[in-house]
């Protein structure tokens, strides 16, 4: 089965500008934790989750009136939505995401897929109890293998 099977193909983004209280706005409106961040023309630039929030934002500013670009996490982990789901699996436990950005051969952003797609799929659900597991392990910020080290540019 592959990725674009499964994916959630309308996303909620924002752009590097917007404002940090727009950001969270449109996760409380639309009940979620990731945002991803896009230019115009589609192109992933990074995310941001409500954690980015609360640890470079709340924990560290006096000044709240930050933009997304101030907060966001620059890097991200992506799958092509033409790879096997299998694959956004391993991704997934390997990086401890919970949700993975999809995009097309042209690096542009066309859908999202995430532990919750992937349960209600009758031919992966065997798949996410190691999925879970893997991302569950307890604190992976004190000891992250050379690879993670990648996609968390702001390390706790």
């Amino acid at each position: 089965m592959k990725v674009k099977d499964l994916m959630t193909k309308k996303v909620i983004t924002v752009y590097k500008n917007d404002s940090i209280q727009d950001c969270a706005n449109k996760m409380k409106e639309n009940d979620l934790g990731l945002l991803v961040v896009i230019n115009s023309n589609r192109e992933i630039l990074g995310v941001i989750t409500d954690r980015d929030i609360v640890t470079r934002l709340i924990t560290k500013a006096k000044n709240y009136q930050k933009i997304v670009d101030e907060v966001m996490t620059h890097t991200c982990v992506t799958i092509n939505k033409d790879e096997d789901v299998s694959i956004a699996a391993s991704k997934m436990g390997d990086y401890q995401l919970k949700r993975l950005p999809v995009v097309n051969d042209e690096q542009k952003l066309v859908g999202i897929i995430t532990l919750s797609d992937m349960a209600i799929c009758k031919y992966t659900n065997p798949t996410v109890n190691e999925i879970y597991y893997e991302i569950a392990l307890p604190n992976p910020q004190k000891e992250k293998p050379l690879k993670y080290l990648k996609v968390d540019d702001f390390p706790l």
